[in-house]
């Protein structure tokens, strides 16, 4: 019994030691820098991210140089688990106040227990007690070809990514560089320097040095550690200078390194100055006049440096699962990225103190998704729409302004076995800037005053509202040296409207983008807009012609709808936003139609309802009913042949009795996916006391009201034409009833074979 007992202890506290050893056991770090200025002093923020079992950090120390004192420590949570397994990544933020913006080296860790494993990697493949180590060649020299002080590349990962043991994976890692410098990632190998505690690349991993990207063929199950070192060299030959006086060369990466010993002789002195360095070729050394201030007793010092401009961290841990998947194809069992989801590398704009939505999808035939995996800087979330869609959110503060902020994903799908199956990774860079926009809103005018930065100044030959064409939307017209100023009619300069359940909402943008383009994948300068404005406001005066209404929903990606009003029966032009409020005499036939584009194919249009209002209010109490419930109630109207994007129809002109000057036409609408049954679509005309429920489904888009106008009744001076007596004519303001109040809600289905409308060949003849 005693020696049983014995054994229970001794496999209790075996047990109990192993779970500790494990407890701040690290699986991925990494760490960028950022240079800052304050009260003309040198500061730098360093960004690192690391990953334990359990949410431990460590910290570093000076190893090189002088690394200045800490102003600033903030630690955030960032990402957790996999899953069944355990991580816990964090950011530490830390500004550092430095005398000098000399070069200088940082390493981890500073605290070492194997008790709890701490500064250990987690136990792995190649070792179970291997050392976690790191290290950060920070460099903040002034460059030649740039005038600024030098910044690192934007790199980070997800601290675990996973792999089956069959299926080959080839993993893209994020390597942008602000300067624009070329970006080399490869094997960690100095140990003395604290690049790395296992070094070395075990066998099954493949690194492709100048594109950075890793691929995996190891069969293996459990952990492989990586430990890359990320390194920027210049394009060209430049100089980087110091706070001291001295500067070094930096030159494009190349193999061959060479030491050669300079000898710089002093004009004012025989002194000779013994500088050793490392250069890269022969050619282009540095001469007693380059290297020696002749205006000075004291000479100007060439100071040894490493070859890359910065070298970085870049760690995290491969797990290779048990199990073999049966197909490696994406999208199969591993998740595959669909749209909207941004491409990998892509930059994006960001905005202080605006959040910043990244819409992610991704889907896979045999699997079922269960989690996005999420890694960025501090305050980054995650919002699930759907079990394929999420949502990335970042609120950028004033201090991130004008940074680069790296955000990776990846997705994980599980079989019916609970089986893992990770996407491929998924990185972006959010490009924060400030751009401080006062808008002015009233009933007729949109007024934008937005402050020159510097990047508005670079770009400002180039920026433009939505429309480019009218002369009165040139962004030059009211600017100043301080300021970007624009005053545009609230129809005016490309300002597109859209509404929700309590707003009509006027929006605009001011944009470098090229507008002679189709597609643009990248601009520098995107500053957005708009003004709001509640539905029951008579907006009458600011009102004229309608652009096109633009939303947004689930399954249906961008969608827009317009309304315009046509010349004749052909529906061959539109009549001219210039001609708006459009005058009509009464009992005019007016032709109108309303078009659906949308970014999916196989949808169709389907007209709900219409009505007349005085106002442009679709709400308001004196409205005349022209469509209901996809049944015509005016015996003048007349339905139009057209394609199931369109919807065409012609009507009498009409009068409203009272003191009312102009008419609006409006009209709810929906887009149905083309060919489904049991849409709001696919139903037609509903009678009051047959009506049927609507489907919820994501066949349909939920209603959409817009509106077109104003029309303006004209009476005219010979009263015979219309049959009116003058004094009836001096009393009675007729207006256009050709105001539709039609919610245009868009559904996938398929069109019902019910006849919805009586239609008419738009080449008959009224």
């Amino acid at each position: 019994m005693s020696l049983l007992h014995l054994l229970f202890v001794v496999s209790a506290a075996s047990a109990w030691s192993s779970r500790y050893q494990s407890y701040y056991r690290f699986t991925g770090g990494s760490l960028t820098f950022i240079p800052k200025y304050s009260d003309g002093k040198y500061e730098v923020e360093f960004r690192d991210k690391q990953s334990t079992t359990y949410c431990n950090k460590n910290a570093y120390t000076c190893s090189l140089g002088n690394c200045g004192a800490q102003k600033v420590y903030r630690v955030a949570h960032i990402a957790s688990n996999s899953y069944r397994l355990n991580w816990c990544q964090q950011e530490t933020l830390t500004k550092r106040a430095l005398g000098t913006n000399l070069p200088f080296e940082i390493r981890y860790p500073i605290y070492i227990s194997s008790y709890y494993g701490q500064g250990y990697w987690i136990s792995n493949i190649r070792s179970t007690m291997a050392y976690w180590r790191m290290m950060a060649h920070v460099d903040l020299g002034i460059r030649s070809d740039t005038g600024e002080s030098n910044r690192s590349p934007v790199i980070t990962m997800i601290p675990v990514l996973r792999v089956t043991r069959n299926c080959q994976r080839t993993f893209n890692l994020l390597t942008f560089d602000p300067d624009g410098d070329h970006v080399r990632c490869r094997v960690a190998t100095n140990k003395a320097r604290y690049e790395c505690g296992l070094c070395g690349l075990l066998g099954g991993f493949t690194l492709n040095q100048t594109s950075c990207s890793l691929t995996h063929t190891f069969r293996s199950y459990g952990f492989h550690p990586l430990e890359l070192m990320v390194e920027d060299f210049p394009k060209s030959r430049i100089s980087l200078s110091y706070s001291d006086g001295s500067y070094t060369y930096k030159h494009p990466h190349s193999v061959g390194r060479q030491k050669r010993q300079i000898v710089l002789k002093s004009n004012n002195s025989s002194t000779l100055l013994n500088v050793t360095h490392t250069i890269r070729n022969t050619t282009n050394l540095p001469n007693a006049t380059t290297a020696y201030n002749t205006t000075t007793a004291a000479p100007r010092i060439y100071r040894t440096t490493i070859p890359p401009l910065s070298r970085l961290p870049l760690q995290f841990s491969i797990h290779v699962d048990s199990h073999s998947a049966p197909s490696c194809l994406e999208g199969d069992y591993f998740p595959i990225f669909l749209e909207p989801t941004p491409r990998h590398g892509v930059n994006l704009p960001a905005f202080v103190n605006q959040t910043l939505k990244i819409t992610v999808r991704a889907r896979a035939q045999n699997t079922r998704i269960v989690n996005l995996i999420v890694t960025g800087p501090t305050g980054i979330l995650k919002q699930k729409i759907s079990v394929e869609e999420y949502v990335i959110k970042w609120t950028p503060t004033q201090n991130e302004i004008n940074g680069h902020f790296p955000i990776c994903f990846v997705y994980e799908a599980l079989d019916g076995r609970s089986q893992v199956y990770q996407s491929d990774l998924r990185c972006v860079v959010a490009d924060v800037v400030r751009h401080e926009a006062v808008v002015t809103c009233n009933e007729t005018t949109i007024k934008v005053e937005v402050e020159k930065t510097s990047i508005i100044r670079q770009h400002e030959n180039n920026l433009h509202l939505n429309n480019v064409g009218d002369s009165s939307c040139n962004l030059t017209r009211l600017s100043n040296a301080t300021h970007l100023v624009a005053v545009m009619a609230l129809n005016a300069c490309g300002t597109m409207v859209e509404e929700d359940e309590d707003h009509v909402i006027f929006m605009n943008d001011i944009t470098s983008a090229d507008p002679s383009l189709i597609i643009s994948r990248h601009h520098d300068v995107d500053i957005a807009f708009s003004c709001a404005f509640p539905k029951r406001t008579n907006l009458t005066l600011g009102f004229r012609h309608k652009n096109p209404y633009a939303f947004s929903e689930r399954g249906f990606g961008a969608f827009t709808f317009q309304f315009e009003f046509y010349e004749s029966h052909r529906f061959r032009q539109s009549i001219n936003s210039s001609r708006y409020p459009v005058d009509v005499y009464l009992k005019q036939m007016m032709f109108m139609q309303i078009e659906s584009t949308s970014s999916i194919p196989n949808t169709e249009l389907f007209v709900e309802s219409c009505k007349a209002t005085p106002y442009d209010n679709p709400n308001s109490r004196i409205a005349y009913t022209i469509i209901e419930n996809g049944c015509v109630k005016d015996n003048t109207v007349q339905i139009y042949q057209s394609s199931r994007s369109q919807f065409r129809f012609g009507m009498e002109a009409f009068e409203f009795i009272g003191a009312y000057q102009e008419v609006y036409i409006t009209c709810s609408v929906i887009l149905c996916m083309a060919n489904t049954t049991g849409t709001r679509c696919s139903q037609g005309c509903i009678s009051k006391g047959n009506s049927r429920g609507r489907r919820e489904a994501v066949d349909q888009t939920s209603r959409h009201s817009i509106s077109q106008g104003p029309l303006n009744l004209v009476v005219p001076s010979d009263n015979k034409g219309s049959g009116l007596s003058p004094t009836l004519g001096l009393n009675i303001v007729f207006i256009v009833g050709c105001v539709l109040l039609c919610a245009v809600v868009i559904y996938r289905s398929r069109r019902s074979k019910t006849a919805k409308y009586k239609l008419l060949s738009t080449s008959e003849v009224n």
